[in-house]
């Protein structure tokens, strides 16, 4: 049997490939919904409901059919990934900006409280989304300014050792403290 050859890491800077950025976030997202994590790590410094897949044409509407034409937020996209029995943990520093994404969050973690979890602490500064075979992490925050605005830098690995090295860490650290 062959192993398939890593692909090399992908860099990206912001703002200037905002559009790849943002279309890198959206296939992320898809193929999350398509085939989800065992679980998917989301860890920020800040975050917010931000629109995360363009709907505008209807093009995903075979992935949940009651999304409308138009922009879909990051908290429609964690409840369509518990819904189809995907697990979401959420890693973010402890401030109000958060608490705002996470009052969007409270009804979808009351149906989906094993499947959603969150935990805050004051010194989180890691940066990240961890899937199954992917890692994008870099100094992006997920919010508005993080994706368009800001002066960031992001790295896409899919060598299974980067992929695995953060799930452990993650795991060892987060795992036991999400609630």
């Amino acid at each position: 049997m062959t192993l398939p050859v890593p692909r090399p890491p992908r860099d990206l800077f912001g703002p200037a490939q905002a559009g790849a950025i943002k279309d890198l976030l959206q296939s992320i997202f898809v193929a999350e919904l398509l085939k989800p994590s065992r679980r998917l790590w989301l860890a920020f410094g800040w975050i917010s409901d931000i629109e995360i897949l363009d709907n505008q044409a209807r093009q995903f509407a075979a992935l949940q059919p009651d999304w409308g034409a138009g922009g879909v937020r990051l908290s429609q996209v964690v409840e369509a990934i518990a819904a189809r029995g995907g697990n979401v943990a959420f890693v973010l520093r402890d401030v109000e900006h958060n608490r705002y994404f996470l009052e969007k969050l409270a009804s979808i973690r009351e149906r989906y409280p094993s499947q959603v979890k969150v935990v805050m602490d004051a010194d989180v500064h890691k940066k990240g989304i961890l899937g199954d075979d992917f890692l994008l992490s870099g100094s992006m925050n997920l919010t508005f300014s993080g994706i368009t605005v800001n002066e960031e830098h992001l790295t896409l690995r899919t060598d299974p050792a980067s992929v695995e090295e953060w799930r452990v860490v993650l795991e060892q650290k987060w795992g036991e403290l999400l609630v």
